[in-house]
């Protein structure tokens, strides 16, 4: 065989092999995209806030759970925190629970005079309302018992509006009597000033088309 015909077969011997990495490079390329996962979460966003009396601090550890601190509150008023997650996954979720995880801070004293009542929405669908006085939410940390309270898509929002009553104190009834539970309840109540703080956590899970 000539050199030159040698030459020519070693070339297209390089060609052909240079063909099949490139093919198998590609389909190596192809194999990884299509192996990315869907993935499920839902974070805490911001809040907005309604006061009547004392101040508001919210806080965010984990990525579905914030602390609401009310400070100062005094009777006679009404403090509102709304909070708001989103859906930062890839794929629908839905929302099977809204618990209030742990209650906090307040006076005995004053336990049953401090209501606390939580909504969820979504745009103007409230898809959930539960009301208790302030040291029930102990007892039954769940606000719900159905499976799913609402399906929530890729980028949308929920609001979770928290409402703390602070009940005006009363020492006398309407005929005049000090009333037995409110005896202690000897002072001013312009100066009674109390402090409540409570977690809230959103269960989630992934989407269920069934």
């Amino acid at each position: 065989m000539s050199k030159a015909k040698l030459a020519v077969l070693i070339i297209a011997i390089l060609l052909l092999l240079t063909g099949v990495a490139y093919a198998r490079w590609t389909e190596q390329v192809n194999i990884q995209i299509l192996a990315k996962t869907a993935e499920t979460k839902l974070s805490f966003v911001d809040y907005t806030s309604r006061l009547d009396s004392g101040s508001v601090s919210v806080t965010n550890a984990e990525k579905a759970q914030a602390t609401v601190t009310f400070i100062g509150i005094t009777p006679a008023t009404g403090n509102t925190v709304t909070l708001r997650f989103k859906n930062t996954g890839t794929i629908p979720i839905d929302i099977d629970d809204i618990k209030v995880l742990y209650v906090g801070g307040y006076s005995d004293d004053y336990k049953n005079d401090i209501r606390l009542t939580v909504e969820g929405y979504a745009g103007e669908k409230r898809f959930l309302q539960k009301d208790k006085k302030i040291f029930q939410w102990k007892a039954n940390k769940s606000s719900s018992n159905r499976d799913e309270l609402y399906q929530l898509p890729v980028n949308g929002i929920i609001e979770i509006i928290c409402d703390l009553e602070f009940d005006e104190i009363k020492t006398i009834d309407n005929f005049g009597q000090n009333k037995k539970e409110d005896a202690k309840k000897d002072t001013d109540s312009s100066d009674i000033q109390q402090n409540v703080s409570f977690v809230v956590e959103v269960d989630y899970s992934r989407f269920n088309q069934n």
